[in-house]
């Protein structure tokens, strides 16, 4: 986990706002960050073959395939100080 992506194409996902689960599109072209896999207590939101990524400082579960077919893993480069990715 942990692995950040650039998404090639609009992606689905469901968040939670006030307390209710939301549909919203991630656009091509924005950086997610997975933070965990699918779990049974996910607290209102779906859980069968989802990963759960920050956004926009939300998390928004995505299908994971959605994810290893839409996104372009983000290396970090050997300066982890210097906080910038390169394209894989």
């Amino acid at each position: 986990m942990g692995k950040t992506f650039k998404l090639s194409r609009p992606t689905s996902g469901v968040t939670l706002q006030n307390g209710t689960p939301s549909i919203l599109i991630i656009p091509a072209g924005e950086i997610i960050r997975v933070v965990s896999g699918p779990h049974p207590r996910s607290q209102g939101l779906p859980h069968k073959g989802l990963v759960y990524v920050t956004w926009e400082d939300r998390t928004v579960a995505l299908f994971a395939i959605d994810v290893e077919m839409r996104g372009i893993e983000m290396k970090q480069d050997s300066d982890s100080q210097s906080g910038k990715s390169a394209r894989a």
